[in-house]
């Protein structure tokens, strides 16, 4: 399993994708029907939340449009919009990682595609046609209640581990053949899983973030590339890993356990 310490910076400013990780294996876990063993338990809502939170100052969920039956005049505390969102929601919740033509399982509205795509990340319920997208304020993570359409199907953990393993096979010997530098590469962290996630969802987990992070650091820093061409043809197969990746952490955090 991947593992590092957290910098200090990293400490005081939320991470959006990473929030969206903890939020949607949380809301799931709180979600998903128990299966009899210790790992099926259902946490509590103080566990969660405690969870949820981690090192963040703090999370809320903003209501404006009452979907959740929240105050729309005031930010709700973490704890009671998960009491209310899992009251919504029976089924189970999708992580979305959309970028600006590739949306992934969002189908809308425009309202919620463009606040997901700025956002770099949504969580969507299956059934109650309610998302959450985040914002950081300060050294907290805000959530928007937005209306949402019922989200695509997510590839299963098993078929998104085995086009990721394709993409970096291509694209390591392709970024190879280019002989470019791909500058400095970012300290490995891993996001820990619920207990109702089985141990090898968080290998595949750790395996796509360090992929993702990598890929979203290297997509910032041309390296060492001597011609515009080489350049492009890098960024090319940077984005050609970076999509696998992120269907990996969607469909390791929003697929049911046993799928």
């Amino acid at each position: 399993m991947l593992s590092v310490s957290v910098s200090a910076d990293l400490k005081e400013s939320p991470d959006p994708m990473t929030a969206g990780v903890r939020l949607v294996t949380h809301l799931n876990a709180l979600t998903w029907p128990p299966d009899g063993t210790r790992t099926g338990i259902r946490p509590s809502l103080e566990v969660t939340t405690a969870a949820i939170t981690d090192e963040d100052a703090a999370h809320h969920i903003v209501d404006r449009e009452s979907l959740l039956g929240l105050n729309p005049l005031h930010a709700t505390e973490l704890a009671a919009g998960l009491a209310a969102a899992t009251v919504f929601e029976s089924t189970g919740w999708v992580l979305v990682l959309p970028r600006p033509g590739q949306l992934g399982s969002l189908t809308g509205p425009p309202a919620l595609s463009a606040a997901a795509v700025e956002a770099g990340v949504a969580v969507i319920a299956l059934e109650a046609g309610i998302a959450l997208v985040p914002s950081v304020v300060g050294r907290g993570v805000q959530w928007q209640v937005l209306p949402a359409a019922r989200p695509r199907p997510t590839a299963t953990p098993y078929e998104a581990e085995r086009s990721l393993a394709e993409a970096v096979l291509g694209v390591g010997q392709a970024l190879a053949a280019l002989d470019v530098s791909g500058g400095d590469r970012p300290p490995l962290r891993t996001i820990s899983l619920p207990q109702r996630y089985e141990a090898r969802r968080q290998a595949s987990l750790d395996k796509a973030f360090g992929l993702y992070e990598a890929c979203r650091v290297a997509l910032d820093d041309d390296g060492t590339a001597i011609s515009s061409y080489e350049m492009f043809s890098r960024r090319q197969h940077l984005q050609r890993l970076l999509a696998p990746a992120s269907d990996l952490i969607c469909a390791v955090c929003s697929t049911p356990p046993g799928h």
